[in-house]
């Protein structure tokens, strides 16, 4: 494990130098006078006659603050096993006045536009990936609540997500007893969802661990891969840390490796 993580640290040096011209914005939709956009960006040795695997992070923020470059370091991550990396913002209730619920039909639509637009973007249909932390994490699962028929999402990477906004949830608590099970990951899984790697601390309060293993209970009942990675004594939103940035990218290393969508190092 000390190799790799030398290696993910030596790309993470490299590629904190790289060029801004490798990020651009792009807006993905538009509703009255709010304009919603996301970062979109390439790696190093970026060649605009191939598509690429892509990777959609999505901020956490309890669907109230914004975090739009949370991301920034993950995404140079991806950038240097040769994934385009996305980070889109979406409507939020601090500045949007929203729910959660306008927050996944976002989350939607923005699939949606970039599987409609794979080509323009040098994104590869076949080998999209979806993550997100906390409340991101959230929204990368809702986005495999609708995705029935194309399986575009084939895999999902998540840091803290919440997966449970039903009755009796933290969700449901900190909301004062409100609760939603229209938007409620573990009350959504099915045979369809895609190999999930989780990675949570001990001591989270936002999401319980508890939640976090009954969601790969589960989910491996409909035959599904769901792998949880604990960390003793961390509470939520750890993966912030640059300590943890590595440990974590070093376990995505291999579960990327383990459904070939990246080289073994």
């Amino acid at each position: 494990m000390g190799k790799l993580i030398l290696i993910i640290q030596f790309n993470f040096f490299y590629f904190s130098l790289f060029s801004q011209d490798n990020v651009s914005t792009h807006t993905y939709k538009k509703i009255d006078t709010v304009i919603l956009d996301f970062k979109l960006y390439k790696p190093n040795s970026f060649n605009s006659k191939k598509n690429y695997n892509t990777v959609i992070l999505f901020h956490g923020g309890g669907f109230n603050s914004r975090y739009a470059n949370q991301f920034s370091r993950h995404s140079k991550y991806f950038n240097s096993r040769n994934f385009i990396a996305i980070t889109p913002v979406y409507r939020i209730k601090s500045l949007h006045g929203t729910t959660p619920q306008e927050s996944c039909d976002d989350a939607k639509d923005l699939i949606e536009y970039l599987y409609s637009n794979a080509d323009k973007y040098n994104i590869n249909k076949d080998r999209i990936f979806v993550g997100g932390g906390s409340a991101g994490g959230l929204l990368a699962l809702s986005t495999t609540f609708w995705d029935i028929e194309d399986h575009i999402v084939k895999g999902l990477i998540l840091y803290n997500p919440i997966v449970d906004t039903g009755p009796n949830s933290a969700f449901s608590l900190r909301r004062s007893g409100n609760y939603s099970l229209d938007i409620s990951p573990i009350e959504k899984i099915k045979e369809s969802h895609p190999p999930t790697i989780i990675f949570h601390g001990s001591l989270d309060e936002i999401e319980p661990v508890d939640k976090i293993k009954n969601y790969k209970e589960t989910t491996e009942q409909y035959g599904v891969r769901c792998d949880i990675i604990i960390y003793p004594g961390q509470g939520h939103s750890f993966f912030n840390r640059q300590e943890f940035f590595l440990k974590t990218s070093d376990e995505l290393d291999k579960f990327l490796s383990s459904l070939d969508y990246i080289e073994d190092r």
